[in-house]
């Protein structure tokens, strides 16, 4: 797939109140977070947002457009639905800040295998999604929209609205670490020893 044809999006606009600080500019083994999701998504695509309601010229050091959510205080599905409505490529890549260990070869396994489908999503360990680490067409922003006029920000809710493809991440990928998909949320698991790519 050509990636000028690939947006990747960073959702690093939260609260972060688990965290006690901005989640994106707080340091993981001597990096800021949000500098891991740009260095996985920089290879995939023609542009690159960061989703950020906060410090955005710290954000912008990272040669990247910024943009805040265009409705406030509906979570993820905010920075979600701005940055996918502002697209001008077929798809886009979402990434969160706080999911350090993902890959580029993951993202690769799910272009590859969107097809006609409206979003691919990873799912692991018996059942688990992850919506916040994903692919998703620009057609999809007509289904988010509905979905947030209806007052509804479950992400959850919002894909069973499209025509999305769950696929596996299992030990036989090339790309697979069993900390592949590990949030860090607090100060604790800023310091927490993990054996991934950080």
């Amino acid at each position: 797939m050509d990636k000028f044809d690939v947006t990747g999006i960073v959702l690093a606009g939260g609260k972060s109140s688990r965290m006690g600080e901005e989640k994106g500019l707080a340091l993981f083994n001597g990096k800021p977070l949000v500098s891991y999701a740009v260095d996985t998504l920089k290879p995939l695509c023609g542009k690159l947002v960061i989703s950020a309601n906060n410090h955005q010229k710290k954000y912008e050091g990272y040669g990247c457009e910024v943009v805040k959510d265009q409705i406030k205080d509906i979570g993820p599905m905010g920075g979600l639905f701005t940055c996918i409505k502002r697209s001008s490529t077929r798809y886009n890549i979402v990434l969160s800040c706080d999911t350090p260990f993902v890959n580029t070869g993951l993202f690769n396994y799910l272009l590859d295998g969107i097809e006609n489908f409206q979003a691919a999503i990873p799912v692991h360990n018996n059942g688990l999604v992850e919506p916040l680490c994903a692919v998703y067409s620009t057609n999809s922003i007509w289904n988010l929209q509905l979905t947030i006029e209806k007052r509804n920000y479950k992400l959850m809710d919002f894909l069973h609205e499209i025509n999305h493809k769950k696929m596996e991440i299992h030990s036989n990928l090339p790309f697979y670490s069993d900390d592949l998909f590990v949030n860090i949320n607090t100060k604790n698991d800023l310091t927490s020893h993990w054996t991934g790519k950080a």
